[in-house]
């Protein structure tokens, strides 16, 4: 196949195709309803096309694009990817050498009149080799566009999606065609076929053939014929200004003609009209207004309303609540006043009814009340509650209860019920009142229950037992000396009748504790296990102990520094005391210093003693505060007790002692080399230096190792640059004898 890539100049030197085709008119009839509302109107439209010419024509079969404006690098062949085009000549393809945007654009076209855009198009298959991969994302399909001021914009008439690559539609020759929109009817349009995103060049490639822009002869004149109203001599689309109001099925006749062609088209508009298609009827229910009807509708122009009372009052809703038995005529009218109507019948069913209910109340403050009913009404059979309707039986006398209020439902086959209030009164038996306690401490038979009583007939007694043992009795209810322990109440009235009630008599016990004597190695102790209902009281014997809180029970105890306290623990009530001694040890501490020493002396390494260290242990495996070493290396020390170990290391040198000076310094101040001194010294029992001029006078005399000269005489004043001569002695601790002279060189820069 054959590639070729042309100059915009040399594609306009080519011209167009002045190819000029001819076709009689054709015309469409527009409406923007054909179902019209009852009383409501539309507006007709039209479409034509009446003689046109060839504006723009390509088939490609010149093998270059022949008459664009712009044409992106394109491949011309006529079996590219092995599909051919629909007419097996050749075609455009956008291949791997097209980048985005691929783009062929028209030179400015006079479609003033409207006209038609037709092609052919293929999309390559998706995933297939370049130059042959195809389209697969939304975005990646082709553009027809139209442009009115010379392509600074442009208007899509139309898009392609892909539909992700596979689209068999897509990926054959298919014919398109799309009629020129009203905005882009002017004398100079450009049109363009463009693919804005592509994944790259070897990608998304598709192809185009046989082009034609057919732009319409604007020699026709376009009429409605039901009201005559024409368009402009030219003017093939638009709207009638006039709106329709057919009053049933209605057909409207629109021509088109140059005096010599001539062509129709009709359209037949509907009526809608409001209907109610459905009521749903709700039947009231035990001789309630409690039934309902649900109308709903369709057709004409909406805004429905409905009227249930012969049109006297209407609502927005079709439905109606809280009707009873009854026939009903539901009227619908629409916005347009349009209506419909329709019947509804409303069926019911008898109420049940409470004839007659007889209350017992009770006895003696037994639970024994009753409520007898006698019913009427409605299906049987019956069922009764007097819960409210949570649980229902088939007995219509309801035994043993209590006092209070019920309330009562009786409900029959169908569901209907008819609800009463019932009063359950109390008897007059006695009540005991409210019934307090004492607490018995520490084993003392010193608990109380005090109790009081209402109703019934008095005067009362007030008995008390403790288990099937009698405790005693009382009129006023004032029990005291009690034991802890359960007790039955029992008060008894006049005639009899009584009441009785369980309490306790609870206990306070003695304090518990578990503390002993205790030896810690921490500055503090955390109390656990103490129990105390009386409270607590915590002291010791020096201000050096803190309690976090000496009236809790388990508090924190701190020392301020190591010793042996004594700490006591007291109640409130119970006269509990408990005395304890709490030893703190503080931890081992040793300590050593690392010495360096002349060969032939002897290292004495004394450790750090502390009065809680209890044992030494050397690396060496002595056992005592100090010892003698005459070997370097590291000797490491620990000190113990029962609170831990303190370690530490000290290291031992032995060197050989010598004396070592320099030849020069340079006295100027600059803290360089400002002096004569020792390069090393340690391990010396004595020292002497002496410092002579050239004539063998003595300058200066130091006896301490560590002097520093700063060419200065005795008294302080500076000496001359030039040579001096030193004479060094020093006895080692070690007891060696060294002696070295030299040269010194003052210099000052």
């Amino acid at each position: 196949m054959k590639k070729h890539a042309f100059l915009l100049i040399f594609l306009i030197m080519l011209g167009f195709r002045n190819q000029v085709s001819f076709a009689q008119c054709t015309v469409q009839a527009i409406a923007q309803d054909t179902v019209v509302p009852c009383n409501g109107s539309t507006i007709l439209s039209v479409n034509g096309t009446g003689t046109s010419i060839l504006a723009f024509g390509e088939d490609f079969n010149n093998g270059v694009p022949i008459g664009w404006d712009f044409s992106q690098v394109v491949t011309i062949a006529n079996n590219t990817c092995g599909v051919p085009s629909l007419d097996g000549s050749d075609f455009m393809w956008m291949g791997d050498q097209s980048v985005a945007p691929r783009e062929m654009a028209t030179m400015p076209l006079d479609v003033a009149s409207g006209g038609s855009i037709c092609f052919e198009m293929r999309y390559a298959i998706q995933a297939q080799a370049s130059p042959c991969e195809g389209p697969d994302l939304a975005s990646e399909g082709v553009y027809l566009q139209y442009s009115i001021d010379n392509g600074a914009t442009w208007v899509t008439i139309n898009y392609w999606s892909p539909n992700g690559g596979y689209d068999s539609y897509m990926t054959s020759w298919n014919n398109y065609c799309e009629t020129i929109p009203l905005a882009a009817q002017t004398a100079t349009t450009k049109f363009r076929w463009t693919q804005l995103a592509v994944s790259g060049a070897g990608f998304d490639h598709w192809g185009l053939d046989n082009i034609t822009v057919d732009a319409a002869i604007p020699n026709y004149t376009i009429t409605w014929l039901h009201d005559n109203y024409s368009y402009p001599t030219g003017v093939y689309i638009g709207d009638n200004p006039t709106p329709v109001y057919p009053t049933g099925t209605t057909s409207y006749v629109v021509m088109m003609t140059d005096s010599t062609n001539i062509c129709y088209d009709t359209i037949t508009l509907t009526i809608s009209y409001p209907q109610i298609d459905n009521i749903l009827e709700n039947n009231p229910t035990c001789g309630s207004n409690n039934g309902s009807l649900v109308a709903s509708s369709i057709g004409g122009a909406g805004g429905y309303t409905y009227s249930i009372d012969n049109g006297q009052n209407f609502q927005n809703s079709g439905t109606f609540l809280d009707l009873g038995i009854n026939n009903y005529t539901i009227i619908l009218v629409d916005q347009n006043n349009c209506s419909d109507t329709m019947q509804a019948v409303l069926t019911g069913v008898d109420s049940v009814d409470i004839a007659n209910m007889t209350v017992t109340t009770t006895t003696c403050g037994l639970d024994n009340g009753i409520i007898d009913l006698s019913v009427t009404g409605g299906t049987l059979p019956y069922q009764y509650s007097v819960n409210g309707g949570s649980t229902f039986s088939a007995n219509a006398v309801i035994n043993n209860l209590i006092p209070g209020t019920y309330q009562v439902y009786v409900q029959d086959n169908n569901g209907c019920y008819d609800t009463t209030e019932a009063i359950i009164y109390p008897s007059t038996n006695p009540v005991l009142g409210q019934t307090t306690t004492t607490l018995e401490f520490c084993s003392l038979e010193d608990g109380t229950i005090s109790t009081s009583a209402t109703l019934g007939v008095d005067p009362y007694v007030f008995v008390l037992h403790q288990g099937a043992t009698l405790v005693g009795t009382d009129p006023i209810g004032q029990f005291n000396n009690l034991q802890s322990g359960a007790y039955w109440v029992t008060v008894i009235d006049q005639i009899g009748c009584a009441d009785s009630l369980l309490v306790t008599v609870d206990s306070i016990p003695a304090p518990v504790s578990p503390m002993t004597d205790t030896v810690l190695c921490n500055l503090d102790l955390q109390v656990f296990g103490v129990v105390s209902y009386t409270g607590t009281n915590w002291t010791a014997n020096t201000a050096n102990i803190l309690f976090s809180d000496p009236n809790v029970q388990n508090p924190l105890i701190t020392a301020d520094t190591a010793g042996i306290y004594l700490i006591n623990l007291q109640d409130t009530v119970c006269n509990f005391n408990q005395t304890f001694s709490l030893t703190f040890v503080a931890d081992p501490y040793t300590s050593i210093i690392d010495t360096t020493l002349c060969i032939g002396e002897v290292a004495n390494l004394a450790a750090i003693q502390q009065p809680q260290n209890v044992s030494y242990l050397w690396s060496t495996g002595a056992t005592t505060p100090t010892i003698n070493v005459t070997e370097p290396g590291d000797y490491l020390i620990e000190a113990s007790n029962m609170c831990g170990v303190s370690i530490d290391t000290a290291s031992v040198d032995f060197y050989f002692c010598d004396i070592e000076l320099p030849n020069v310094f340079t006295p100027n101040g600059d803290g360089d080399n400002d002096y004569f001194q020792m390069l090393f010294y340690g391990g010396l029992s004595t020292f002497e230096c002496i410092i002579v001029n050239r004539w063998g006078n003595t300058i200066r005399v130091f006896e301490n190792p560590a002097f520093q000269w700063d060419g200065t005489d005795e008294k302080g004043h500076p000496m001359d640059e030039g040579v001096y001569f030193y004479v060094a002695r020093t006895i080692t601790n070690a007891g060696d004898k060294i002696e070295k002279q030299g040269l010194i060189h003052l210099v000052r820069e």
